[in-house]
């Protein structure tokens, strides 16, 4: 994490994980909220790792250019649905360094599978059924942490 005093923080950037189970859908949910619906929608906004990953291996340097400038101008926000942490790996290998990083499953810790157990993956949680609460308690603890690095953000 970079180290902030107070910093004036005009444009926060939300980069989710796009995970494919439970924590990556909520990580990717609560950014969407986030950057449109919250507090803070005036100056966020939100953007796909893979999309960016993309135009880094199909060599479409202009376009990696102009989005390596915007997040230069930003305070960047990585939310990892798990401690595989894909998205902090994928800016980090591109020498862009995260402001703040957010695990979901530190927040809200896996199912232990039992392996031997047929239906177990059945009994995980669904992407289509994110909680509320689970939610709630994302979107909070991202927005407590903006505050304990004591940006001085606009309307916030």
């Amino acid at each position: 994490m970079t180290e902030l005093k107070e910093k004036l923080i005009e444009n926060i950037i939300l980069i989710p994980c796009s995970g494919s189970e439970y924590h990556g859908e909520l990580a990717r949910q609560a950014a969407i909220i986030l950057a449109e619906k919250s507090k803070i929608s005036v100056i966020t906004s939100m953007t796909c790792s893979t999309i960016f990953l993309k135009n880094v291996l199909l060599g479409k340097d202009k376009l990696v250019e102009i989005s390596k400038n915007h997040l230069k101008n930003s305070f960047i926000v990585i939310i990892n649905g798990c401690t595989t942490s894909c998205a902090s790996e994928i800016y980090r290998a591109l020498e862009i360094e995260p402001d703040l990083i957010i695990s979901v499953q530190n927040l809200i810790p896996k199912q232990h599978l039992n392996l031997n157990d047929l239906n177990a993956f059945n009994k995980l949680p669904k992407m289509s059924e994110i909680k509320q609460e689970d939610l709630d308690l994302v979107i909070n603890h991202i927005l407590s942490e903006l505050q304990k690095v004591r940006l001085a953000i606009i309307n916030f």
